[in-house]
């Protein structure tokens, strides 16, 4: 891609300070989850915000932009910026779905996260399920021994995102796909959550294989029941004491 020269010694794009503005950003999105900023209430205002963060006009005018395309306020001129009330929120975006499932003392956030990964991961099961091949099989099969056989978290943990992966892949269900993977990225990082211990993978696995067989004696429904008792049951787990 060629770049115009001019652009390449912009100072304004060569020194916007976006990770800054984002961590500025991720920090305001907190205090308005956590409930520190109520709905209605507004943010104080620039040389406030310039000093509790020790950051300068430009990059808190970035944050509270991107705190505003998630939606959890509303920039007007002679009003300030406005928290608005939760049913606006952008869920969706990682930063927020994170704060949220962390703060969140009931954790039906997270019980609807889970329920909608089952969901979407049973309907591109069963899209999937017409259009797998020898091969899908022979990729799922090594990647479950792989789960059997290791001890190593990050080998585990990416073998069974894999094994996922291949059932996502074959359904051709790029929507479905891009949502899952979220809810399962900013999931695993909610720290009551953790990460499984090679037992409870060995656990998973057990299901991963009951998975496979009813899909190739082609009992779809078998396997569709099948895998959303597997993921509810694997993230309903609470970690935290753990």
């Amino acid at each position: 891609m060629n770049v115009d020269p001019a652009m390449a010694q912009s100072p304004r794009l060569a020194n916007r300070p976006v990770r800054l503005s984002r961590e500025v950003a991720v920090a305001v999105t907190s205090e308005i989850i956590t409930g520190n900023f109520t709905p209605g209430t507004t943010l104080p205002p620039e040389p406030a915000l310039c000093a509790t963060f020790g950051v300068s006009r430009p990059v808190i005018r970035e944050a509270i932009k991107l705190v505003e395309q998630n939606g959890l306020v509303r920039v007007r001129a002679g009003e300030g910026t406005t928290v608005l009330p939760r049913e606006g929120w952008n869920l969706l975006d990682p930063d927020v779905l994170r704060i949220a499932m962390e703060t969140e003392q009931s954790r039906t956030l997270r019980d609807d996260v889970i329920n909608m990964r089952a969901e979407l991961e049973i309907s591109m099961m069963r899209r999937a399920a017409p259009k797998l091949t020898d091969a899908h099989y022979a990729a799922m099969d090594e990647l479950l021994e792989v789960i059997d056989t290791s001890r190593d978290s990050d080998t585990l943990h990416n073998a069974d995102r894999e094994f996922h992966a291949v059932l996502y892949r074959a359904s051709g269900n790029e929507i479905a796909r891009t949502i899952v993977l979220l809810l399962i990225a900013e999931t695993r990082s909610v720290s009551y959550l953790g990460v499984p211990t090679p037992e409870e993978f060995g656990v998973a696995n057990r299901a991963h294989r009951r998975i496979v067989a009813l899909l190739k004696q082609g009992r779809i429904d078998e396997a569709a029941a099948a895998l959303g008792q597997h993921i509810t049951t694997q993230w309903m787990v609470d970690r935290s004491h753990c």
